[in-house]
């Protein structure tokens, strides 16, 4: 039996070639999409699986009620770490991870390179997963001992073994620490919440810095970390860490909390976007999950659909094989097995030519966004087996079950009368039709409107001077007077000014007051000029001036028209606002509102005060930034680094453009709108082979018709019309549907991504309206003209 099936189910393939190749093409495209996005979905879906105990691993975090509004921050004092150990019991360890970027080399080899310096206590190699590789683990509880992956000991040693070599970190202020590696281990995963290049002991942060933050509850720690044998005990070590909430208070009470908690690691990755203060890796954003999910889905219904219709209207040419099957004593469940047997081989061969088409389009996904590297492998994924394997069943029932049931059903007293005739025009395959339609004008829509709103953001006017500008990070005095230096004698820069907080490069939190109002803002302390180089546009009042420094700098205040909105001000120049209860400022100016980090977060207020640059050892960066013609930025650039090279040997150049803070979400907004393109486009060619397809197989039942028509005395322009005109009201109303739902979607969607994108309009409905509705009657009009010009006589001596 199995023989037979197997039999026929070849000869109707070869049989039906093109019909069965578009299938297999279609599929493929779209199985492909599955697969990607089940590669991507499990990149995010195991994120922190690399390390055995990260279910015993959580991280302290601290918790303010703001009027309601509960934030949760990913810091804590430094001191909890020591107490915590110290007074509760339960907590088997308690480590902290803090790291920055220095410039380690090796003397002997004079290579040198920016390096992540990871600080950590005993126990985060103990609780987080790194394979050794040659060394001992344990090496980094010594001050002098180092930790360095693979991948970082081969940018300096090659294949040569990196043990006992001897690397020296400069801290900021110049000064030398030299360290010896005691250990190599393997990089983490892109999937991981912590990385490093190169671990050392914790006490090394108090060396390198000398910052006071030991044992100060004013100081916060980047990150804390609890290990708990037991996690049911989570709870009950939780509500013990309200002993320290007094402390904190006290300690800081411009940032008063209300308590402490404990966040698992197992999930931390999809929820530290939400966490204010956090530094750890966080999974894709929503956008690089959701989108190809959703191209996956759109792109298999259109493909299944055009499969299902080809089935069906592929049976009209086996009707007599169904009749006398049936007639010779073959039941419905045969011929039902049978019809599954030739769907289940086409979609095999489909999840074939998918994996081929994967093979490429699964590292050009991952290409496309940072942090992110998914591979597709047969030898360790073995989830992905069953996957396929449920792929192709489901692929099967969806495509190919109903169209096994509908033709089994025939009656052979019918079949053999020539009464029955089914295929591309009846209500049916024109219903499916519709759907897939529906389905493709979504996929269209969505990618007008996302490439609309990449443009529309590309264009989007910041508040400031973005392309203008370029600045140089400095970590001491030294650094910043020789940049000064440089940048002045540079007759290409026009404008210099210097900054402790920078737009897109960090700002501080506060609370500003005005009698019973309280408005929450970021603050930016800046030099004198810093607002004409960024090119803020003063909208009220004035500017900090050189000839008021003295006075600015003490009392003075501006603010964007979003913290005037805030007070409920109609003029806010002269307001006399308190800063944390501590110091009395007054508004000076009022500055236009623009975006501090780009239009993926919302327009909050902003308070800008005059301070002169000071470097207080406190491992944060300030910056020097300048103005300069967009045509000479990279000239400028580029002589700023030679110069810095020549007097600063101990640390790589720092230097960055003012658009490259945008760069990563820009990145993002294309990638976007790359794959909702590939979306459309894949969505309308299929549906274009499936309409392809559908008008072939009427046209050869029509032929004798169309010869009649000829006799009679129709046009070819008639004939054409006639045969036309139900697929173009059939489009049109798949039209109206897919846009209308499209809308509902797709605004949702972008909704869900960005925080400011481009309204839908005209263009966004019309366009795929005329693209799908003009070339799907291009295409059918040609088919129907060529099977038109056919001799009347040939026609009627059709079969």
């Amino acid at each position: 039996m199995f023989k037979n099936y197997l039999k026929v189910t070849l000869r109707n393939l070869l049989k039906n070639k093109t019909f069965v190749s578009i299938n297999i093409i279609g599929l493929g495209l779209a199985l492909a999409c599955c697969i990607v996005a089940y590669i991507n979905s499990k990149f995010n879906w195991s994120f922190d699986e690399c390390h055995a105990q990260i279910d015993y691993i959580y991280k302290v975090h601290s918790v303010r009620d703001d009027k309601g509004d509960i934030r949760e921050y990913g810091r804590v004092p430094f001191p909890i770490a020591d107490a915590v150990k110290n007074d509760i019991v339960g907590v088997d360890r308690v480590f902290r991870y803090e790291s920055h970027v220095f410039t380690a080399r090796d003397v002997q080899l004079d290579k040198v390179f920016n390096t992540s310096v990871t600080y950590v206590d005993p126990g985060f190699l103990e609780s987080f997963t790194f394979d050794l590789i040659s060394g001992d683990l344990d090496a980094y509880h010594q001050l002098e001992n180092a930790i360095v992956t693979q991948e970082y000991a081969s940018k300096f040693y090659g294949d040569e073994d990196p043990i006992g070599k001897v690397l020296t970190v400069f801290d900021d202020t110049g000064m030398s620490f030299n360290f010896t590696i005691a250990g190599v281990v393997e990089k983490a995963p892109q999937n991981s919440s912590v990385h490093f290049e190169l671990l050392l002991n914790f006490e090394n942060r108090y060396r390198m810095y000398d910052d006071n933050v030991k044992g100060n509850w004013e100081a916060m720690a980047q990150n804390t970390f609890v290990y708990l044998n037991n996690p049911d005990q989570a709870a009950a070590i939780e509500s013990q860490l309200d002993k320290y909430i007094s402390i904190q208070n006290e300690a800081r009470p411009d940032f008063i909390i209300t308590k402490f908690v404990l966040s698992p690691m197992n999930n931390h990755a999809q929820i530290s976007q939400e966490i204010r203060w956090d530094n750890l890796r966080n999974a894709a954003p929503a956008a690089a999950t959701l989108t190809p999910q959703l191209m996956a889905l759109l792109i298999l219904l259109v493909a299944c659909f055009n499969f299902t219709n080809t089935a069906i209207a592929t049976s009209n040419r086996r009707l007599k094989e169904i009749g006398v099957r049936k007639v010779l004593g073959g039941n419905r469940r045969q011929l039902i097995l049978q019809f599954l047997a030739e769907n289940l081989t086409i979609c095999f061969l489909a999840i074939v030519m998918s994996l081929v088409i994967a093979q490429f389009l699964v590292p050009a996904y991952s290409a496309m966004w940072e942090g992110m590297d998914l591979e597709m492998s047969f030898s360790e994924d073995y989830v992905l087996y069953i996957f396929l394997v449920g792929l192709l069943i489901f692929t099967t029932l969806l495509a190919g079950f109903y169209p096994s049931l509908y033709v089994s059903k025939y009656d052979p007293v019918s079949i053999l009368r020539g009464t029955l005739s089914i295929g591309g025009s009846g209500r049916l395959t024109k219903v499916l039709l519709a759907c897939q339609y529906t389905f493709t004008v979504i996929a269209m829509f969505a990618s007008v409107a996302f490439i609309q709103n990449a443009r529309y953001q590309d264009s989007l006017d910041m508040g400031y001077d973005r392309a203008q500008v370029l600045g140089v990070s400095v970590l001491n005095d030294n650094e910043y007077q020789k940049t000064i230096t440089s940048m002045l004698a540079n007759p290409d820069i026009e404008a210099v000014a210097s900054a402790k907080n920078h737009i897109g490069r960090g700002n501080y939190g506060t609370t500003l007051l005005n009698d019973d109002a309280e408005v929450d803002a970021n603050m930016l302390d800046v030099g004198i000029g810093y607002l004409e180089v960024m090119g803020l546009e003063i909208v009220a009042g004035r500017s900090f001036s050189k000839e008021l420094e003295a006075s600015d700098s003490e009392g003075s205040l501006i603010i964007n028209e979003k913290a005037v909105e805030a007070f409920g001000w109609t003029d806010a120049i002269g307001k006399r606002v308190a800063v944390n209860d501590t110091t009395t400022l007054t508004v000076v100016g009022v500055i236009k509102n623009f975006y501090m980090y780009g239009f993926w977060a919302p327009i909050e207020p902003v308070g800008i005060t005059l301070k002169s640059l000071r470097f207080e050892d406190d491992g944060t960066n300030s910056f020097v930034v300048a103005r300069t013609n967009v045509d000479k930025i990279r000239n400028v650039y580029d002589d700023l680094e030679s110069d810095w090279n020549s007097r600063i040997q101990t640390k790589i150049f720092n230097g960055f453009f003012q658009d490259d803070f945008l760069r990563q979400a820009k990145e993002v907004n294309d990638n976007i709108m790359m794959i909702f393109a590939f979306l459309g486009i894949v969505a309308f060619v299929l549906s274009c082979l499936g309409l392809f397809t559908l008008v072939s197989i009427n046209l050869m039942k029509r032929v004798k018709e169309i010869g009649v028509r000829k006799v009679l005395g129709s046009s070819i322009g008639h004939i054409v019309y006639l045969i036309n005109k139900d697929y173009f009201l059939l489009l049109l109303i798949s039209s109206s549907l897919g846009v209308t739902f499209g809308y509902y979607l797709i605004d949702g969607l972008i909704a869900q991504i960005f925080t400011h994108y481009k309204a839908m309009d005209v263009i966004t409905f019309a366009t795929p309206i005329l693209i799908i509705v003009l070339i799907s009657l291009t295409i059918a009009s040609l088919r129907t003209f060529k099977f038109a010009q056919v001799n009347p006589v040939t026609a009627l001596r059709y079969e």
